[in-house]
């Protein structure tokens, strides 16, 4: 086996998709059940107040659900971006109906009460796997991975069907793949502000994100997969959609396949053993093959992991080492905002160095935008991930609830 492999599963009505990458578990994707508020979806919705010391907007979603939208992240129809950092007051009014996209999803436990709302934008855009619609901007930008000048000629083209977002997955991908999703992202807006219409002025959800297994098919790229195994037909029929919408050829592949349990009982998930890699992200402390120790702890406003020697030899070894596998736990753990990792203390600058290096390599093709900013004045490496959808721990508290 070259490529990685995406597993879906339903298990007690959650929805998983687990990469599994040479035996071993590298990403996670969870949806709990009846999950609202989640990112990317697109909902009509209400001003309700107007909070000039927070410089922002609540807005009310519809079904209860509420949302927190900054002034910075509001958009009207032919507004320019100096008009955008106008304060709150001077650009919406209670009660005026607004389109608005989840940016990030809220913090459930969070002890500041905004931070628990999902945060919306105004900024709207509808993701694909090799592009990304913004039907309210009419700029064209590419990835700056992308180097292919076929791609680049026909990403160019789009310009003037309102706003696009080549992204790197693009580069591979079939000229007639690029051109059928662009085809359908227009089509998919257009339902959108079909369904704004027909809501007549009652708040509400307009259209659902991607859920776990759509988001692992675009931040992986589906076609890296040397396989796609789903659970039940369900599922199947979810993964065929998806692909019969971004990628014909797959969708009829016998990459993408229906489990079949070979003795009575078994399911999905054993195969890989996912089951026991999910258990292990409920604890605080990740142990490493050299012999050392990785303990995580989350404050409201930090994530702090340090590193241990534990029983290793080499302290350049245990930091390598962690380096990689703190990477994948910020995957797996869905990590966000601030982190600060205290690694194992060196005397020599080189290796200091070359520690830097290897977070940087390890964090370089992270889906959350991960920015390393080097060391602090205490010797800790300080990096940031962006917040898309809550932390694991947050989604696994949800389900008890």
């Amino acid at each position: 086996m070259n490529g990685p492999e995406l597993f879906v599963d339903e298990i007690d009505n959650r929805l998983y998709a687990a990469i599994v990458h040479k035996g071993r578990v590298a990403d996670i994707y969870l949806d709990p059940p009846n999950m609202t508020g989640s990112w990317a979806s697109i909902y009509l919705g209400r001003v309700t107040k107007i909070d000039s010391k927070l410089d922002a907007a609540i807005v009310d979603l519809g079904d209860g659900l509420t949302g927190y939208l900054p002034a910075k992240h509001v958009r009207l129809p032919g507004s320019t971006e100096a008009e955008a950092r106008t304060g709150i007051s001077e650009l919406l009014k209670g009660g005026q109906m607004v389109l608005v996209q989840v940016k990030s999803e809220g913090r459930a436990h969070s002890s500041h009460e905004n931070q628990k709302l999902p945060r919306l934008t105004m900024k709207l855009y509808i993701p694909g796997l090799f592009l990304v619609y913004s039907p309210n901007s009419n700029q064209v930008t590419i990835s700056r991975r992308i180097e292919n000048n076929k791609t680049l000629a026909l990403t160019a083209k789009l310009k003037g069907k309102g706003g696009w977002i080549g992204q790197h997955h693009a580069e591979k991908a079939a000229a007639a793949d690029i051109e059928f999703e662009s085809g359908y992202l227009q089509e998919s807006w257009q339902s959108i502000a079909n369904a704004a219409e027909a809501r007549k002025g009652q708040p509400g959800l307009l259209k659902a994100g991607p859920n776990a297994l759509y988001r692992a098919l675009v931040d992986h790229s589906a076609a890296s997969f040397e396989h796609i195994y789903v659970g039940n037909k369900q599922l199947l029929d979810l993964a065929t959609g998806w692909c019969e919408r971004h990628l014909p050829a797959l969708a009829a592949s016998k990459r993408l396949r229906l489990f079949k349990p070979e003795k009575p009982g078994q399911r999905l998930f054993d195969i890989p053993d996912i089951y026991s890699a999910m258990e292990a992200l409920k604890e605080n402390v990740v142990h490493l093959s050299s012999g050392g120790t990785i303990i995580i702890e989350h404050t409201s406003a930090i994530t702090v992991i340090d590193v241990n020697q534990g029983s290793a030899e080499s302290i350049s070894e245990v930091n390598i080492a962690a380096a990689i596998e703190i990477a994948r736990q910020a995957r797996m753990r869905t990590l966000s905002g601030a982190i600060l990792i205290d690694f194992i203390n060196m005397d020599q600058k080189m290796e200091r160095v070359r520690l830097l290096e290897a977070v940087e390599l390890a964090f370089a093709d992270d889906t959350a935008n991960a920015q390393v900013h080097g060391f602090t004045r205490l010797g800790m490496i300080e990096l940031t991930r962006k917040r898309r959808s809550a932390t694991l721990a947050e989604k696994l508290k949800k389900q008890a609830v």
